[in-house]
This record gives C-alpha cells, sequence and structure tokens, in this order.
C-alpha cells in the first residue's frame, strides 16, 4: 500500500508542527525547524511500534509502524483504530511508557488531569480540559492520563481517585486538585503558572 498518511508532530524542543509522512516516523526525524530529534531514544516510536489504548475496550495494542496506514484492529475487540498521534489541539494521551518524556521532561509547564473512562465527573471535566488545552497552547501542555489502563504512574504520584489534576513544571510537582472543580477555578489555579 501507498504510504499516503501524514501526521503533525509537534517538536518538544520548539514548539513547532513537523508533518511526517508514516514512513519515516521510525527513521530518527529531526525538526524543520531547530534541527532536534523529534522522539527520543526511549520513545517507542523509535522502536518501530507505537501503543496505542483501544476506544473500545482499553486494551494497549502495540502497532508497528509499518502497518499503521494498513487500517489495523485491536488485538482484543477487534475494533477499528482511529490512528491520530494527536488528540485535540494542544491535548496529548499520556501512558506509563511516555510520561516521563511528555510531562517530566517538558520545558513548559504540563497539566495532566488523571481519569477514568466511566467516571461521572471525569465526563463532566472534559470540555474544560479540551479549552484549556486550546486556550493555553504554546504556554501550557495538557494531557489526558487513563488510570484504568496505566496504573504505575499514579500509584508513585499517590492518585487516590478520579478526577485529580496535578500541575508539574521543571519535573516537580507544584500541585493537585482532586475532585471535580468548576472551570475557573482550575484556570485561576494554573494561570500564573502558564506562561
Amino acid at each position: 500500500m501507498a504510504d499516503t498518511t501524514e501526521y503533525h508532530i509537534r517538536c518538544s524542543n520548539c514548539g513547532a508542527t513537523n508533518k511526517l509522512p508514516s514512513s519515516r516516523l521510525g527513521q530518527s526525524p529531526t525538526c524543520g525547524k531547530c534541527k532536534q530529534q523529534l522522539f527520543s531514544e526511549s520513545s517507542p516510536i523509535r522502536s518501530g511500534a507505537i501503543i496505542v489504548p483501544c476506544k473500545q475496550c482499553q486494551t494497549s495494542n502495540k502497532i508497528p509502524l509499518k502497518k499503521i496506514d494498513d487500517q489495523p484492529l485491536c488485538g482484543k475487540c477487534k475494533s477499528p483504530f482511529s490512528l491520530n498521534l494527536t488528540t485535540e489541539p494542544g491535548l496529548l494521551i499520556l501512558t506509563d511508557q511516555n510520561f516521563t518524556e511528555s510531562v517530566l521532561r517538558s520545558p513548559v509547564p504540563f497539566l495532566v488531569n488523571f481519569y477514568s473512562p466511566n467516571c461521572g465527573p471525569c465526563k463532566l471535566l472534559s470540555p474544560t480540559i479540551n479549552k484549556i488545552a486550546k486556550d493555553y497552547e504554546g504556554r501550557l501542555k495538557v494531557g489526558n492520563f487513563n488510570v484504568d489502563i496505566n496504573q504505575y504512574i499514579p500509584s508513585l504520584y499517590r492518585v487516590g481517585g478520579t478526577p485529580t489534576l496535578l500541575l508539574f513544571q521543571a519535573s516537580k510537582e507544584l500541585g493537585r486538585l482532586e475532585g471535580y472543580q468548576p472551570s475557573g477555578t482550575i484556570t485561576q489555579w494554573i494561570r500564573p503558572h502558564a506562561w
């Protein structure tokens, strides 16, 4: 099958968006603007595969990069994947595997939303998180972390319930908000830290 899919990869160093065909994802691509590697040595993409949670059954699936364009199916429930390496603009999907690289090494502050797909308050908070990701793009990174399929990082940071918001800067936790919070409370909490 001809490689026709392009992915938009945001450089974690300078923030520039880079267009890459799927065939180049595993070839150590560099940013067109600052020439830094787009993926670290420990990134799953550098190994020739990505790990993607199934939206239907939440099972983590390792998908070889050469099969991305072939409409891969979940290994458990056989649902097709809609593969996008980004979600909402500025909103990242976080896992146990990419947390250190994405959050702790981020050059800008990072808001992490620890959630469960079956949690009612988490669903109520979702539009607020999406709006924050859009409004603060470039000044604050925002990511969703599904605690049902990734348990190591939540236990490390003692996340007891969902939703829980943790704010990080320079590898340190700056604070947390637990439970559902109104939009104004969250934005007032993050505003002093967003560049």
